[in-house]
């Protein structure tokens, strides 16, 4: 409903096809703003924001949302879609591939420190109490809750977490 008024917009994270990252519309159109302004892209972003986001808020976008090639390429260079397909694109965030980095490499550090201890099992107070693993940006906090929410690791027995589910 938040998304069928407008108030929110779904963003593709490139994480599986399942993973939709939520932002506020506002905040999207701001922080796109701000990442273009001063680029030659800023004017086309601008339209593109207006004439077919603020109408109609989708996850992707077709050939026929009545933009030509120039803009889409103008779009897919300032990070405001990124291809889905021959003729449909995914709505972006720009800078948001750091982000995606940070995390992927955040999962790898910390599942390596699961995979690594005694039958693949750690409590979860001693994984909290850890110094973040090397490489990390995120946070052990952070990164443990998206892990769980991914199902990468689960509750075994209570506070205590393992690989397998």
């Amino acid at each position: 409903q938040l998304r069928r008024s407008g108030q929110i917009l779904l963003l593709h994270l490139g994480l599986g096809p399942d993973a939709l990252g939520v932002v506020s519309s506002d905040v999207y159109r701001d922080k796109v703003l701000q990442g273009v302004s001063g680029t030659p892209q800023a004017g086309v972003v601008r339209r593109f924001l207006e004439e077919v986001v603020a109408p109609c808020p989708r996850l992707s976008y077709e050939r026929e949302s009545g933009l030509g090639d120039d803009d889409v390429t103008q779009l897919v260079a300032a990070g405001v879609l990124t291809v889905r397909d021959a003729g449909s694109w995914w709505l972006a965030l720009p800078g948001i591939g750091r982000f995606i980095r940070a995390l992927l490499r955040g999962r790898r550090a910390l599942l390596a420190v699961v995979r690594r201890s005694r039958n693949h099992e750690v409590l979860q107070g001693e994984l909290l109490q850890r110094r973040a693993p090397p490489g990390t940006q995120l946070g052990v906090p952070y990164l443990l809750y998206d892990l769980l929410g991914a199902h990468l690791l689960c509750r075994y027995r209570p506070l205590t977490l393992t690989l397998t589910c």
